[in-house]
This record gives C-alpha cells, sequence and structure tokens, in this order.
C-alpha cells in the first residue's frame, strides 16, 4: 500500500523533460508537439496528464486509508464494533426500502433527480446508478446474516429456538435480510445479482464450522427467510428480472470495446496517467463508433487502476489486497466459534461482502463510486479488526 501511495504521488509531480521523454515517451511526443506549435520553451512536467485531478484523487483514497485504519482500530473495542455493524445494517435497510419503492412505483426517481429516465422501475436508492447501488447491497447484507446467525445461540431444538428470548431481535434481522435480498434483485443488475450469489456462496462454505454448532435453528431461520422472500417474489413479479438476464444486448460488446481500447492506453502509458485521468485520456483512445458520448469509467475497476497507475500501482495495491485477503482467511478459520460466535460471524460476513464488490468491479465501477469505496473500507476495517480481536468469554453479551 505504501509503494501504491507514493508512486502515484509521483504521476502527480512535475519532473524534467529529458526524464519524462524516458518514462512515458508517448506524453513527451504529445507535449513537443504541443510546444513547437505554440512556440513555448519545454519545462518541467507530470507523467499525469491532469495533475491537480490526480493529487486529488490520491488525497481523496490517502484519507480514506487514515480513516479505515482509525475505524479498525477503534473496532477492536466490542462496542463500538456493534454500533458501527448495526449502523450500517440501519442504513442498508433504508435503502433497501426505499429502492423496493422506487421499483413499485416507476415514476419516482432519486430523490429530486427525476431527469434521468433510464433505470426508471428499477431500485435504486440513492444511486444513480443500479449497478452501484445493487454494489452497495451486496456489501451490506452479509452483515445483517452474519448478526442473525450470532443470535441463534445454541439451543439443541427448535423448540427451545423459539422459546429464546432473542427470537424477537432475530426475526427483525431476518427480515432486514428479506429486505436487502429484495431490493438487489429488484436492481435487475445482472453482475451484481450474481456477485451476491457468489458472495452467499463463499459465506456458506466459511460460515461451516460456526453453523455445526446451531443446525436446527439455522435451518428454521434460512427456511423461513426463503418462504419470506418467495412469497414477496411472487406478489412483485419477477419477471422483468429474468428479461434483464435473458436480453443481453449490446451491453457486453460495449464493454469489451471499452476494455480494447483502455488496453491501448496502458501500452502506451505502462507507467500509468495519473489518478482520475482516465475519462480525459479515454477520449483520444476512443475508437469505438458506438459511443456518442463521454466515457468517464473503464466498467472494470481492475483495469482502470491499471491504465491510471500502471503496473507499478496497480500491481502494488492488487497484491497487498490479496495478501490481506489470504491472511485474514487463514485467521478467520482459527477463531473460535463456541466462545466469541459474533466475532467469527462479522469476519466471514465482511469477507464475503469484499468477494463479492471484488467480483462485481470486474464488470463494473464500483469502486470509483465514493460512497462505495466508503462502505468498502468500513468492511475491511471491520474484517481486520474481527480477525485480530480476543475471544469473548461472554459471546452473548456481545450482542
Amino acid at each position: 500500500m505504501a509503494l501504491f501511495f507514493i508512486w502515484s504521488l509521483f504521476l502527480c509531480l512535475p519532473i524534467p523533460p529529458s526524464i519524462l521523454s524516458i518514462l512515458n515517451p508517448a506524453r513527451a511526443t504529445t507535449l513537443n508537439e504541443a510546444w513547437t506549435l505554440t512556440g513555448d520553451t519545454p519545462t518541467w512536467q507530470a507523467l499525469s496528464y491532469l495533475p491537480r485531478e490526480a493529487l486529488a484523487w490520491w488525497t481523496f483514497l490517502l484519507s480514506l486509508g487514515l480513516f479505515g485504519s482509525v475505524l479498525h482500530d477503534l473496532c477492536k473495542d466490542r462496542r463500538i464494533l456493534r454500533r458501527v455493524v448495526f449502523l450500517m445494517i440501519a442504513v442498508g435497510v433504508l435503502e433497501s426500502i426505499y429502492g423496493l419503492i422506487q421499483a413499485l412505483v416507476p415514476s419516482m426517481g432519486v430523490l429530486w433527480v427525476n431527469y434521468i429516465q433510464e433505470y426508471m422501475g428499477t431500485a435504486r436508492g440513492t444511486f444513480i446508478n443500479r449497478n452501484h447501488f445493487a454494489g452497495f447491497i451486496e456489501m451490506i447484507w452479509p452483515l445483517a446474516l452474519a448478526v442473525t446467525l450470532a443470535m441463534t445461540g445454541q439451543a439443541r431444538s427448535i423448540k427451545a429456538a423459539l422459546g429464546s428470548d432473542s427470537l424477537n431481535r432475530q426475526a427483525l434481522m431476518a427480515l432486514c435480510i428479506i429486505v436487502f435480498l429484495l431490493a438487489l434483485i429488484l436492481t435487475r443488475s445482472r453482475a451484481g445479482i450474481i456477485s451476491g450469489l457468489l458472495g452467499f456462496f463463499v459465506f456458506s462454505i466459511m460460515a461451516r464450522p460456526g453453523l455445526r454448532n446451531r443446525p436446527k435453528q439455522t435451518r428454521l431461520l434460512l427456511g423461513g427467510i426463503l418462504i419470506l422472500l418467495s412469497i414477496y417474489i411472487a406478489t412483485v413479479g419477477i419477471g422483468p428480472v429474468i428479461d434483464r438476464f435473458l436480453s443481453i444486448g449490446n451491453d457486453g460488446s460495449s464493454r469489451l470495446t471499452i476494455w480494447q481500447d483502455s488496453l491501448s492506453i496502458v501500452k502506451n502509458h505502462p507507467l500509468g496517467i495519473g489518478l482520475g485521468n482516465y475519462e480525459n485520456t479515454f477520449s483520444v483512445y476512443n475508437q469505438s463508433p458506438i459511443f456518442d458520448k463521454t466515457v468517464a469509467h473503464a466498467h472494470n475497476d481492475y483495469l482502470q487502476f491499471l491504465v491510471e497507475t500502471g503496473w507499478i500501482g496497480f500491481c502494488a495495491l492488487l497484491t497487498g489486497f490479496l495478501l490481506f485477503l489470504i491472511q485474514c482467511g487463514r485467521r478467520i478459520q482459527h477463531i473460535n466459534t463456541r466462545k466469541d460466535p459474533l466475532r467469527f460471524f462479522l469476519a466471514v460476513g465482511a469477507f464475503s461482502g469484499i468477494v463479492s464488490i471484488s467480483v462485481h468491479s470486474l464488470f463494473d465501477f464500483n469502486l470509483q463510486i465514493p460512497a462505495n469505496c466508503v462502505y468498502f473500507v468500513v468492511l475491511i476495517a471491520i474484517l481486520g479488526a474481527c480477525t485480530r480481536l480476543e475471544p469473548s468469554n461472554a459471546s452473548q453479551r456481545s450482542l
């Protein structure tokens, strides 16, 4: 991460023309042609085409990293960890309810933005793009599932589970999960729904050690969620969602065209063009006749980071992220699920949410949206804190 931030900052700094011609011949050639036409004297220039824009995004990402570091330390306190998780769930529920209303009332826009007609009739919450709303939901709902499973206790029979004092809270959390899943489905986002299902699959695999102690309650809970979700889907209608999956249209080919032109930028600028410079640079390399508007993002967060930060920044960022996930995945396996179920399930929930948004980012630009970027960092902080907390001797008090 340190290498990523150092390199990204270096892209913003002016360097002598002689060094620039070595590091980035394509940009040096463009500048020399401009200086020749205007008659100006060559001056120091940055590798980034728009240094101020790059520095602004670098400052935002650095602030986000510092925020995540502080939140990670705060979440080592169980009370703060619970407050953060329940706050995220509460925000997610409000967004999901708003999204359900948008799906039921197609004429409803996003807050005061009613002039964008493209996504009318789908769940969007306070996001303009339904894909970004799907990315938000797929990060949040595994936390609700984690809290619900941690509340099930270790009762050995369904009768004991029904007589538990925490039944009302479990039922409320189960209802929240239904709202999340229904909102995700009604976004009609193909990548979002598939990524959400993949996240649930990862959650199911990683949570198996914790589910062995509560098989009957878990079957009762998950069965009730599926039944209620089926009733809601039957009431609202799933036809438009299925149609969305079956009609690929030009969307896939459009992304492929963007990716091909983006790789041309990488070929000419292997060291990067600077954070936030994609839109400005892509207009020069856009060879597709199907676009009559500005392309601001690559619809692939990994490819966009590669274009903007070059191979050095991209490899540094991706390597650090993968090492973090591998380390946390190993630590989750050593958490005592009997003594500290909340810590275990929250770690699994945060991990699966990160996996979901990481897969979705292959086909969209969720991490270029500041709101989703913030929630992504919060998940990383929760995962890091849960895999470093000491076991609790009173797991029920942690709820």
